[in-house]
């Protein structure tokens, strides 16, 4: 959860009091100077001043406010929950159905307003309450399409890094990818390691000339083989293939997400038995590498460049008759 989170959290809980006590008492009855309803005095001193249509309480209007206290807090709570939990991704159908909605009602609604015999007075006051409800918009659409990426075409080896932190449940919807790679008789030959600040510790200690880089790695994750092959047998290279298939899928199911990666063999400079050990990886494992990952220093892209193929496809692809 990051500030914007945080943020958009605050402003759900605020719509929702507003639709449960002012919004609510409005579909009910005129708000007068007399109402006692939590907020009613502050919202009628404030209409009087600025929006003396609401207090005109038009039909149109009665009925757009009924609406919306009682159906548009669903969608502040399917934001909230999104702002909570991280499942901006998850949730991305049914919040972009929602802002939508409420968009083309907020339209309608300033429009009706602002062509009345009785428009809005004081703009910078009127907007000041109205603003909040815009921006969330906007807000809430970055924080929706930022997991859009095509993640075959934004995934790079990245080595920098923000210091953003990396919600858990990012990595957790990327452990769950990674095990739905394919693998022959189900045989699911990976094993994760997830490292705490102890084992990036260790880790970064192997090294002492790669430390500096080790160590502005916010996160890190140990793969391992554990197959009952060989690899010289073929039951023990479909294991070797299936678990970097996973490794694969955990690295793009991040660039959805907007999170680097960068899957590390030799370039550790330790050696594979050092690495299992500070992971305490069982007997007869295989190091398949290290994942370093965060948020990167800049944002991943689409159109971000790759090493050039020395091959490239022409060189590789034989077409059979």
């Amino acid at each position: 959860m990051d500030a914007t989170d945080l943020f958009l959290a605050g402003l759900q809980l605020y719509f929702i009091t507003m639709n449960w006590t002012v919004e609510r008492s409005y579909c009910a009855a005129p708000i007068t100077e007399g109402s006692d309803c939590f907020l009613c005095p502050e919202t009628h001193e404030f209409c009087t001043a600025h929006n003396p249509l609401f207090l005109a309480r038009p039909e149109w209007l009665r009925l757009a406010t009924c609406f919306s206290a009682y159906a548009f807090c669903v969608g502040y709570l399917v934001i909230l929950w999104a702002a909570l939990t991280d499942g901006w991704a998850k949730l991305r159908a049914p919040i972009l159905l929602f802002i939508g909605a409420k968009m083309y009602a907020l339209i309608y609604y300033h429009t009706m307003e602002f062509t009345s015999e009785t428009p809005p007075l004081g703009l910078g006051a009127y907007f000041g309450v109205e603003g909040p409800y815009l921006l969330a918009g906007v807000l809430v659409i970055r924080k929706v399409m930022a997991g859009s990426l095509n993640p075959l075409k934004a995934r790079r080896s990245v080595v920098k890094y923000s210091s953003k932190r990396v919600p858990k449940a990012a990595t957790q919807r990327a452990l769950e990818a990674a095990i739905m790679a394919p693998n022959h008789f189900l045989s699911e030959p990976w094993r994760f390691y997830t490292c705490g600040p102890e084992t990036k510790a260790k880790l970064c200690g192997l090294n002492e000339d790669k430390r500096k880089a080790a160590e502005a790695v916010p996160e890190w994750l140990i793969v391992t083989l554990a197959s009952e092959h060989k690899l010289t047998e073929k039951l023990g290279l479909e294991d070797h293939a299936a678990t970097a298939c996973a490794v694969q899928n955990f690295m793009l199911s991040l660039a959805s997400e907007g999170i680097a990666s960068k899957w590390m063999t030799g370039a550790l400079g330790a050696p594979p038995e050092a690495v299992l050990e500070c992971v305490g990886a069982g007997r007869g494992e295989k190091l398949m590498g290290a994942i370093w990952y965060g948020y990167p220093a800049k944002d991943l892209a689409e159109d971000a460049k790759a090493p050039p193929r020395k091959k490239g496809l022409d060189g590789v692809l034989t077409a059979c008759p």
